[in-house]
């Protein structure tokens, strides 16, 4: 399965580069580009391709991702709520 590119340099190495806060805005407008959007809710963040839940592990193999990487991608995410829109309860708000 092919990598998604959204950042400059080698997608292949012995250690994962970290993504710098700076990067984010790219790779949050790569993955709106692509039909993802993540949902805060109480447990944390949920992955989407349109209506259907993306499993974490199929999401980082594809957009080239760590573990580790996807612990800060998502804690930023939690922070600034870039996809818009939050659960109150069980009802979904639309940011």
């Amino acid at each position: 399965m092919p990598q998604k590119k959204w950042r400059s340099g080698a997608t292949k190495s012995l250690f994962a580069r970290p993504i710098k806060r700076i990067e984010y805005p790219f790779l949050i407008k790569a993955m709106k580009e692509d039909g993802l959007h993540a949902e805060i809710t109480e447990k944390g963040v949920v992955w989407y391709y349109g209506e259907y839940k993306i499993v974490r592990r199929h999401l980082r193999e594809m957009w080239g991702i760590s573990v580790y990487q996807m612990k800060a991608f998502e804690t930023h995410i939690l922070e600034t709520n870039p996809f818009g829109g939050y659960y109150e309860g069980n009802r979904y708000i639309d940011g």
